[in-house]
């Protein structure tokens, strides 16, 4: 585990939250749980430093969304193709004419 990218271990846990504690909503899935970033750290087997840095840039991004005893996943896509370590999609370029 700890030779995986650190982004990718923080995806995969927070989607395994998603599937043991996550509640669609309209925006997206709710983990509706008191997780701090040490227990994100923890699970992980990271930094808090790390963990904060990170999941600022995916709340940047608009994949997910932090408060208070809540974690909301926005874009429940984008996680796993973190988790997974797939590229992104990438849009095809408009033919000029």
């Amino acid at each position: 585990m700890s030779t995986e990218r650190v982004e990718r271990r923080i995806a995969r846990a927070l989607l395994r939250l998603v599937s043991q504690l996550g509640r669609k909503v309209e925006t997206g899935v709710l983990i509706d749980l008191a997780l701090s970033r040490e227990d994100v750290a923890n699970m992980t087997g990271t930094t808090v430093y790390t963990v904060s840095r990170i999941l600022s840039r995916w709340e940047e991004e608009g994949i997910i969304e932090g408060g208070r005893e809540k974690v909301l996943i926005k874009r429940p896509p984008s996680l796993v193709m973190i988790a997974e370590d797939l590229p992104p999609t990438v849009k095809p370029l408009e033919t000029r004419r």
